[in-house]
C-alpha cells in the first residue's frame, strides 16, 4: 500500500470512515442499495434482475453509473492544481450539494444520489503513477491485502505490513456503525451534515499540509 506516511495512513482512514458513514446512511434511505460499494449494486441489480425486479435493477445500474461518472470526474480533478485537495474540494461541494437538495420537497429523486457520484470522486485522493492507489470507498482489496500479508508473516516476511489495510477496513466499519446510529437518531438525510463537516475539515487540514511541505521546498536554496 503506496501510502508515504503515518499522516497519509491517517488521512486515508478519515476519509475511509467518512464514505463508510455516508454509505450507511445511502444503503438506509435508499433501502438496501449503496452509493460506494459497485460489487454489492452489481450483484443487486444481477438479483434483481432475475426476479423481474426491473425498477430495482434500474436503481443498482443507476447508481453504477453515477459512481463511475464520479470516477471519471475525480480522475480529471486529480489533475487539476493539487489534485488531492481539487478531489477533495469537489468531493466535499457534492456531499453539500446533497445535504442541501435533502432539504428541498419538490426534489424528484433522493438526494443521496448525489453521494454516489461524491464517493466515486473520492476514491480519486490517493493517486500513484495514473492509478488509483489507495481505494478509501470499499475495502475488499484491503482485506485481501491484509490478509496476503498476514500470510508472508507467517512465512518470515514483515510482521506487521497487514496493519495498515487492516486499519483502513476497521475505519470503514466504524465510520457505517456511526452513519447508521446518526440516521436513526437524526431522522434521515440530515445525518449527511456530520459528514459535510468532517470532509470540509480534511480538506482544510489537507491544503494547510500541502501548503507548508510546499513552501520549504519552492524557497530552498538549489545550491545546497
Amino acid at each position: 500500500m503506496p501510502l508515504k506516511s503515518q499522516r497519509e495512513l491517517l488521512l486515508a482512514c478519515l476519509l475511509a470512515a467518512t464514505a463508510g458513514y455516508v454509505d450507511a446512511v445511502g444503503f438506509l434511505d435508499l433501502g438496501g442499495f449503496f452509493v460506494s460499494f459497485m460489487s454489492g449494486n452489481t450483484t443487486r441489480m444481477a438479483a434483481e434482475t432475475t426476479t423481474s425486479h426491473i425498477a430495482g435493477a434500474g436503481k443498482a445500474l443507476g447508481l453504477i453509473g453515477l459512481f463511475f461518472v464520479g470516477t471519471v470526474a475525480g480522475g480529471l480533478l486529480a489533475h487539476y492544481r493539487d489534485g488531492r485537495v481539487s478531489v477533495l474540494v469537489g468531493t466535499s461541494t457534492l456531499v453539500g450539494i446533497a445535504a442541501v437538495a435533502s432539504t428541498q420537497p419538490w426534489l424528484p429523486v433522493p438526494a443521496v444520489l448525489i453521494a454516489a457520484v461524491a464517493m466515486g470522486m473520492l476514491n480519486a485522493t490517493f493517486v500513484h503513477d495514473g492509478q488509483v492507489s489507495v481505494p478509501v470507498t470499499y475495502v475488499t482489496g484491503s482485506i485481501v491485502k491484509a490478509g496476503h500479508q498476514v500470510a508472508n508473516a507467517l512465512l518470515g516476511g514483515p510482521r506487521w505490513d497487514w496493519v495498515r489495510p487492516a486499519l483502513i477496513w476497521a475505519a470503514l466499519a466504524c465510520g457505517a456503525l456511526l452513519g447508521g446510529a446518526l440516521y436513526s437518531a437524526m431522522g434521515g438525510m440530515p445525518a449527511l451534515w456530520p459528514a459535510l463537516s468532517a470532509l470540509v475539515a480534511l480538506t482544510l487540514i489537507t491544503w494547510r499540509v500541502r501548503r507548508s511541505d510546499a513552501i520549504p521546498a519552492a524557497t530552498a536554496d538549489p545550491a545546497t
